[in-house]
């Protein structure tokens, strides 16, 4: 089978506040809702996964938190592989491996590989250099049911208009929404 028939996309998942922010100021995230529901809803999107990308500071947040943790979830979390977007980390641990620059060719080759989709866990630097090139495939924001006013803004480095597609949008008893959107020019 060709892998042309499915080829592997590249799916932002964040959690944004109604007005667009992905972090609170000082990378503030005590805002996000989570619970159960929520963790249902990943462990039905993490079968189609078989890559985790992030920025260094998602990435050292998490290897803080997941590395200790047990459960299916955390299985999960620690044992797929990732690949780390970082012009200082010197060393990957956690099934990481060091990418130093967003270059859409590469991004390109990944998706032309056998596999399954790869999910973006990032920042709004890192997501803005994808969002920019149109390298993501699928977005799936997570709104939350939080204004904010500052802090980091997932859309502040975006030129010009970025038309999205609807896919499916769902309500989580939490108070989220997920929007699932996808971009036609990627």
């Amino acid at each position: 089978m060709s892998n042309h028939a499915h080829p592997r996309k590249i799916i932002l998942s964040m959690m944004v506040s109604l007005d667009g922010y992905s972090e609170g100021e000082e990378g503030d995230i005590s805002w996000h809702r989570w619970n159960e529901e929520m963790d249902a809803y990943m462990m039905d999107f993490f079968p189609a996964v078989d890559t985790f990308i992030y920025g260094r500071k998602s990435y050292e947040l998490m290897l803080e938190y997941w590395p200790d943790q047990k459960g299916e979830f955390a299985q999960v979390m620690n044992d797929t592989p990732k690949l780390v977007f970082s012009k200082t980390l010197e060393e990957a641990r956690w099934n990481g491996s060091i990418i130093e620059d967003v270059n859409p060719q590469f991004i390109h080759q990944l998706k032309a590989q056998q596999g399954k989709d790869l999910v973006l866990f990032a920042g709004a630097n890192l997501a803005g250099s994808f969002i920019r090139h149109h390298l993501i495939d699928e977005y799936r924001f997570i709104i939350n049911p939080v204004v904010l006013g500052k802090g980091n803004d997932l859309f502040q480095k975006i030129k010009g208009p970025l038309a999205l597609e609807l896919k499916a949008s769902r309500q989580f008893s939490c108070g989220n929404t997920l929007l699932h959107y996808i971009d036609p020019l990627a």
